[in-house]
């Protein structure tokens, strides 16, 4: 008796940029909790962009990118 078996495969692509991922992921969450400090955060009354709005921005942008990268590489 014998069974076909399935060959499963990973993307190496995404294994190689996974470290980009969750570096964007920690820009993006360190700068959503530091909206919420006291000192130059949503309590700040400067004009401009606030750093933490503009970490989370970046690193949104570059999650998206490294998203896209991985999607366009994929093997």
């Amino acid at each position: 008796m014998t069974f076909d078996k399935e060959t499963v495969t990973t993307q190496r692509t995404a294994k190689v940029l996974k470290a980009q991922i969750a570096l964007s992921m920690f820009l993006m969450i360190f700068g959503g909790f530091s909206l919420f400090l006291p000192y130059d955060g949503a309590l700040d009354d400067t004009d401009g962009l606030s750093w933490p709005i503009a970490m989370m921005l970046i690193g949104a942008v570059w999650y998206v990118g490294t998203k896209v990268a991985i999607w366009w590489q994929h093997e």
